[in-house]
């Protein structure tokens, strides 16, 4: 099994950097991402799942992620989902936001991808440890950079549940 656990803090506000993590939203911090397409439950709920359309070299990949978590407070934000990958792997993932002090927000992405076959265990153990600890920062690096695009738009055009949107991100 391969574990990480990695965080940063970000300048921008908790509320603008969750609005990149709402359903909606997924294609700005994920670019490979073809479609996102709500299959059961309500978006931006624990229970929720999607299939999710990747594109990995000249193939389309489809998945079906369930939303395990799901918090939405002032002062903590939290989703974890949780995939198979191509029959072999098991994916869960994590993306906590705390609120900082002076407009900053703590960002946490932690999670494991665990091998279901013996094939899929010996793949994940000779996985390179520096392509995947550069994939979790580059990841960790747009999320920082989108959101500080949001942050100098303004507040009013940011895409968050239950405020008005002016300036939609999709």
């Amino acid at each position: 099994m391969v574990k990480w656990r990695e965080e940063t803090a970000i300048n921008a506000e908790i509320k603008t950097v969750w609005a990149l993590f709402l359903d909606r939203n997924m294609k700005k911090i994920f670019p490979k991402l073809e479609d996102h397409v709500l299959v059961e439950g309500k978006d931006d709920e624990a229970g929720a799942k999607h299939a999710q359309s990747f594109l990995q070299g000249s193939q389309l990949m489809t998945y079906v992620v369930e939303t395990l978590a799901f918090e939405d407070t002032p002062e903590r934000k939290q989703r974890t989902t949780s995939f198979l990958m191509n029959g072999s792997i098991s994916v869960v993932y994590s993306f906590t936001l705390e609120k900082l002090e002076g407009g900053k927000t703590r960002f946490i992405y932690a999670g494991s991808n665990k091998g279901v076959t013996a094939s899929a265990k010996m793949m994940l153990l000779a996985g390179s440890k520096k392509v995947r600890q550069e994939t979790i920062r580059g990841f960790m690096e747009r999320v920082s950079k989108e959101a500080m695009k949001l942050q100098e738009k303004g507040e009013g055009s940011i895409s968050v549940k239950g405020e008005p949107r002016n300036d939609r991100m999709e």
